[in-house]
């Protein structure tokens, strides 16, 4: 039964309050409204000790106790994992308002005057019980589309894999077939247009390929995270502007001297794809710039590792911004591609735990900046 459903039919409050008289009292003007089923406790010692084996919808905390106050007891509950999102009601006398502030630090989300009032009482305890409800059906939705997520990316991998094999084979068959028309019936090749027709279908398959590879990359990038290790981010970056010197020879790129850079703890592999989509996304991108200039840059501070690469070609302009990190954002059309680099440069980045944007301060050209944890 869904958790929505079950917190319908059975609400579960916890009670806690040194003095029975005050729980009963609670009891008993909630129960009269709603089914619930009750848990009491005597000090948050004891609280604690129920909530290793029993999840409640909703706690009614008195701030005044022996040994533990219900300040320390809330702070100490909101750092159970499971009981995060369980709204915590603050039971207080007029008297200890200087309380309540230090009470919503420590993850109260409301309070209720002694003597309580039956009629203030149940509306708060309702609006609670209706927060935690939307929050677990929020959840659980979000938990069904991480799952279709997951599923539609499984799928999207083992069709692109399927689908490679027998474009392989067909190209295989192809250049077989080409070899046999070259030796046996060359006269066919010496005709300009049957050989410009047989010199184009191995240019359509390699595309295929290519198209083929391109998502099967981006759908591994979010989950084929490998062991994480520290790596030299300047060896990493070296290595794949070795793969661009043909654009260096050809004229159409130059790469600025690489500074000092910090390590990062990354899954190698996938971070040379990061650098090898971000540095043909700025080639490919260079408008008349040739060469488009590139360089590179990296800082460390406590809790991040960022690293950034700027171009000096004709930049993104800002209504464009949001959208070249989406699947398929073809924002030119004038250039060959699929949409799907910087789309995977995303998903690899968000699978380190890290984040990646344009700096919109840079005008000369395009900077893309990504963080790191440490």
């Amino acid at each position: 039964m869904p958790a929505s459903d079950r917190h319908r039919a059975t609400r579960r409050i916890l009670i806690v309050d040194d003095i029975e008289d005050n729980c009963l009292l609670i009891e008993d003007h909630l129960q009269r409204q709603q089914k619930c089923e009750f848990r009491k406790a005597s000090s948050g010692n004891e609280a604690l000790q129920i909530l290793k084996n029993w999840s409640p919808d909703c706690i009614l905390m008195d701030i005044m106790m022996p040994v533990m106050d219900g300040i320390e007891a809330t702070k100490r509950i909101k750092m159970i994992p499971v009981c995060h999102d369980i709204p915590v009601l603050m039971v207080t006398a007029k008297q200890e308002m200087d309380s309540l502030e230090e009470a919503f630090d420590a993850g109260a989300v409301d309070y209720i005057y002694k003597p309580i009032d039956r009629t203030i009482l149940v509306s708060r305890v309702k609006s609670a019980l209706r927060s935690k409800e939307d929050l677990d059906r929020i959840k659980e939705l979000n938990k069904e589309l991480q799952q279709k997520k997951q599923e539609l990316s499984s799928f999207s991998h083992t069709v692109s894999h399927d689908l490679k094999s027998p474009i392989v084979g067909a190209a295989s068959l192809y250049d077989f077939f080409l070899y046999r028309i070259k030796n046996e019936f060359p006269q066919i090749i010496e005709d300009e247009g049957l050989k410009e027709l047989l010199e184009r279908i191995p240019q359509t398959f390699t595309k295929m390929l290519d198209f083929i590879n391109t998502q099967l990359d981006y759908a591994e990038a979010g989950q084929v995270i490998g062991e994480l290790e520290s790596v030299s981010m300047d060896r990493i970056i070296n290595a794949v502007i070795e793969n661009f010197e043909y654009a260096e020879q050809e004229g159409i790129a130059c790469f600025s001297k690489l500074p000092d850079m910090p390590e990062a703890r990354c899954d190698p592999i996938r971070m040379l794809k990061v650098w090898q989509n971000m540095i043909a996304n700025s080639i490919k991108f260079r408008g008349t710039k040739n060469p488009v200039s590139i360089k590179f840059g990296g800082e460390e501070s406590r809790d991040t590792v960022k690293f950034w690469i700027q171009d000096n070609g004709p930049g993104i302009i800002a209504e464009h911004q949001d959208k070249v990190f989406e699947t398929n954002a073809r924002l030119n059309y004038d250039v060959e591609g699929y949409g799907f680099g910087l789309a995977t440069v995303k998903k690899i980045i968000a699978a380190h735990g890290g984040k990646i944007c344009i700096d919109s301060e840079v005008k000369d050209g395009a900077c893309f900046v990504f963080e790191l944890p440490r």
